[in-house]
């Protein structure tokens, strides 16, 4: 960290901010994690059946490539704003505003242009809110609490997609009223936080004039001079790829390769998965919690996310073995272990590496590319490792694999944290 940096935050955050906190990551999550797994591979299928894994990796890929130039200048700008309403917060609500009006644009697709465009407006303007909210960790939470805090905000993933996919997946049938409950989750969810954040307006002299050259410069992290942040980066971005493979194309593998309305006539495969989400969230929620809070207590956070990777990877290796439905409901549990305690322990270390704590906004950003170029690749890697037939999901799932252990591996050399 440069000498000229403000100071580390010192002071513990209250049960009630990371009560806010955590209820704005999960409205963060289930606003879109349903849509990636849900929405979009219908609105893809009701577009063109036939083609319909081409045209959601298209959705995917440019999705992705918008998401990761929203989170890098989001971050960046917020860094630098000097609202009276303070440096995070307004792009909260501008972001959280503009998202569920993107939610209308894709519902009433008609077409893969269409749907493209919905997407990227939608990835835009919710990476505009979701990097300013990331951005808070490393402005309030000490370092002695960022594995616990860590640990609540990581409980976003599971359990918002285990409430979105048994809310879009099973309760809710009309395709209006599954958009509409996850732009209600994302306003309400994000609102008690955004209302009571401690957010002090920036003052304006500690912001230098700027400078578009200077500005781009910046944007860019030198992996020579931080090490640290760069093995952070690759091991967050190869395991991301892995999650993106798999929670992009699940609903796929559930409807043809295992034939789950065939298995249990009468029933959607949505709602499978659905089941398999609200299953395994319980398990994501535990091992969330004990990896972040052990990982504060050991001051241990690399053996955690290199364990936590391993077991998604031998979890991936089941999935590619076709089991049948008990085994898979066994397989995907251990999955989620993996993924709660990786999730959790993950974010507490990324925020102890950050080159620059003034600019947190900024790192973070390029932190978050690990996040959002990963939905850029997985569809690449999805239609090659799925063949011509678009239906080889043993090489898919081993591909997935590998790429977690990869990962996991990719974290070890970190030497500023234990």
């Amino acid at each position: 960290m440069r000498p000229d940096d403000v100071a580390r935050p010192k002071e513990p955050v209250r049960a009630n901010f990371i009560a806010a906190y955590t209820l704005a990551q999960i409205a963060a999550f289930v606003s879109f994690q349903p849509l990636l797994q849900v929405l979009l591979p219908l609105k893809a299928e009701a577009i063109d059946p036939a083609g319909k894994a081409i045209v959601l990796a298209q959705v995917a890929f440019y999705g992705a490539i918008a998401a990761s130039i929203a989170n890098l200048l989001a971050g960046a700008i917020s860094d630098r704003t000097t609202s009276r309403f303070g440096r995070r917060r307004p792009w909260m609500v501008v972001g959280a505003l503009a998202a569920s009006l993107a939610y209308l644009a894709i519902m009433h697709a008609k077409t893969p242009a269409a749907l493209i465009g919905g997407v990227i407006l939608f990835q835009l303007a919710f990476n505009l809110c979701f990097s300013a909210l990331m951005a808070v960790m490393p402005d309030r939470v000490p370092d002695t609490q960022k594995g616990m805090v860590a640990a609540f905000l990581s409980l976003g993933n599971p359990i918002g997609t285990a409430i979105g996919a048994v809310v879009v997946g099973g309760l809710l049938v009309t395709e209006s009223y599954r958009y509409a409950a996850i732009s209600a989750a994302l306003l309400l969810g994000l609102a008690p936080f955004v209302i009571r954040l401690r957010d002090p307006p920036l003052p304006k002299s500690a912001v230098p004039p700027f400078n578009l050259r200077a500005f781009v410069a910046g944007l860019w992290v030198s992996p020579r001079k931080h090490p640290d942040f760069a093995f952070a980066w690759l091991g967050r971005f190869l395991v991301l790829v892995a999650f993106s493979l798999v929670q992009s194309y699940m609903l796929y593998f559930l409807k043809d390769e295992v034939d789950y309305p065939h298995l249990f006539p009468g029933r959607r495969a949505e709602e499978g998965l659905a089941i398999l989400a609200a299953v395994s969230t319980v398990f994501n929620v535990i091992c969330a919690m004990l990896g972040g809070v052990l990982s504060d207590r050991l001051r241990r956070r690399k053996l955690f996310a290199f364990g936590a990777a391993l077991t998604v990877a031998l979890s991936l290796i089941v999935f590619s073995m076709s089991p049948g439905w008990p085994l898979l409901v066994v397989a995907f549990i251990v999955y989620g272990c993996g993924v709660g305690c990786f999730s959790a322990v993950d974010i507490a270390l990324v925020t102890q590496v950050l080159p620059s704590q003034r600019d947190a906004g900024k790192d973070l950003g390029v932190i978050n590319l690990a996040n959002t170029l990963p939905q850029a690749l997985a569809p690449a890697l999805a239609v090659w490792s799925l063949g011509p037939t678009h239906g080889d999901f043993k090489m898919f799932f081993l591909v997935a694999s590998a790429l977690a252990l990869a990962g996991g591996l990719a974290i070890l050399p970190i030497r500023g944290v234990r």
